[in-house]
C-alpha cells in the first residue's frame, strides 16, 4: 500500500494557489510588473470581484484599458492547471485582434519555469496559424477567427470560451458559438469582452437587454487607480466634451442613445444594404 505523506504548510499554500479558478492567485504569484517597486504584478481592487466571477455567461461592456485583455491572459495561464484534458478557445473577429492576445499568452508561459514545465516538449508545444498550445496533462488552448460566415469557429467544444473584441464579432459567428460551449459541464464559462460601437448590434442585444441570462460587467476608465483629473480633462478636450459619443464609448463604456451619430450612420448603411438587395 502506498503511503502519501501530508503536505507541508508551504505545499498547502502552493496547492491553494493552483486551485484558484480565477487565476488571480497564480498571476500574483507568477507575473512581474516592472512599474511596481517589488516588480510583482498586482490586480487593481475593482478587478477582484470581476475576475473571480464564475457565472456561465458573462459580457464585459467596459471602457478601454481597464483590464479585459489582462483577464483573458490570466485565465489562459491558469487553465491547464485547473482543467487538465480540457480545451479553452480564444476567438476574435480577425487575426489582427487575435494575434496580440495569443502572443501575450505564449510569452507568459515561456517567461517562467512554471509555465514552461506545463507545456509539451518539442515543437508540438505551440503551433501557429492556427494558434494552439498543448500541455503535458492534455489541456489545450486554441485560437480561432470566425470568418464572415462563422465557419471558422465550427467544430470546437471548449470548456472555457473567450471572445475578444466582441463588438466587432460578426453575427454569424455569434450564432455558431452558441453551440460550441460545453454547457452543463461544471466550470463551463463563456466570456465576451468589448467596447461598444454605439450601434444596436448583437453585442448591444446581449449587454443591454435585462431579459438575457448574461451577467454584464460595466467598468469605466475612472475605476482605474491611475486615473487622474489631468487625464479626465485631457480626454474631454480630445473628444470634444463629455457628451461626445466616442467619449461615452471609450471612457464610460456606454452604448449611447439612438440619436448618436454612430448609430445613425450604422442604421443608414444597413438601410442602403437592404435597399440594394431589394433592387
Amino acid at each position: 500500500m502506498a503511503v502519501v505523506e501530508s503536505l507541508t504548510e508551504e505545499e498547502c499554500y502552493l496547492a491553494s494557489i493552483f486551485d484558484d479558478v480565477s487565476g488571480l492567485d497564480l498571476a500574483e504569484f507568477s507575473f512581474t510588473d516592472e512599474e511596481n517597486e517589488d516588480s510583482c504584478w498586482r490586480a487593481w481592487p475593482f478587478q477582484w470581484s470581476w475576475y473571480r466571477c464564475t457565472d456561465p455567461l458573462q459580457i464585459d461592456q467596459c471602457a478601454r484599458s481597464v483590464g479585459k485583455s489582462q483577464s483573458l491572459a490570466i485565465r489562459a495561464f491558469v487553465f491547464p492547471f485547473v482543467f487538465p484534458g480540457n480545451e479553452m478557445v480564444i476567438t476574435a473577429p480577425e487575426l489582427v485582434h487575435l494575434e496580440p492576445i495569443t502572443t501575450k499568452i505564449e510569452s507568459i508561459f515561456f517567461s517562467s519555469t512554471l509555465g514552461r514545465a506545463m507545456l509539451q516538449r518539442g515543437r508540438s508545444a505551440v503551433t501557429h496559424r492556427p494558434f494552439q498550445m498543448n500541455f503535458v496533462n492534455g489541456a489545450r488552448i486554441i485560437g480561432r477567427i470566425p470568418q464572415k460566415d462563422g465557419k471558422g469557429v465550427k467544430g470546437i467544444h471548449p470548456l472555457w470560451l473567450e471572445l475578444d473584441e466582441a463588438q466587432d464579432f460578426p453575427e454569424a459567428g455569434w450564432k455558431e458559438l452558441i453551440e460550441t460551449l460545453k454547457r452543463g459541464k461544471d466550470g463551463a464559462v463563456w466570456r465576451a469582452h468589448g467596447v461598444t460601437r454605439g450601434v444596436r448590434d448583437y453585442f448591444y442585444k446581449l449587454s443591454a437587454d435585462p431579459n438575457t441570462k448574461w451577467t454584464v460587467h460595466k467598468w469605466t476608465a475612472m475605476h482605474r487607480p491611475n486615473w487622474t483629473d489631468e487625464e479626465r480633462e485631457e480626454k474631454i478636450a480630445m473628444y470634444g466634451g463629455r457628451e461626445d459619443p466616442d467619449y461615452k464609448r471609450n471612457i464610460l463604456g456606454e452604448h449611447g442613445d439612438s440619436v448618436s451619430p454612430i448609430f445613425v450612420l450604422h442604421r443608414l448603411m444597413r438601410s442602403e444594404e437592404h435597399t440594394s438587395e431589394l433592387q
